[in-house]
């Protein structure tokens, strides 16, 4: 390979490292937060909803 094509070839590594990356911060982590976080209120909620409000 020529030193050229390596250039290339770890130029493109790095920019789909960088869209990875991007996906995962900006599109992966905020949808599964909210995921959690809906799924225990919904458990919650429907532990309520079922059981009674939990005196203190």
């Amino acid at each position: 390979m020529t030193n050229q094509n390596l250039e290339n070839e770890q130029t493109s590594n790095k920019k789909s490292e960088l869209k990875a990356l991007s996906f995962i911060i900006f599109i992966l982590f905020p949808a599964l937060s909210i995921a959690f976080v809906s799924t225990y209120g919904f458990i919650i909620w429907m532990i309520q909803a079922f059981g009674g409000v939990v005196a203190h």
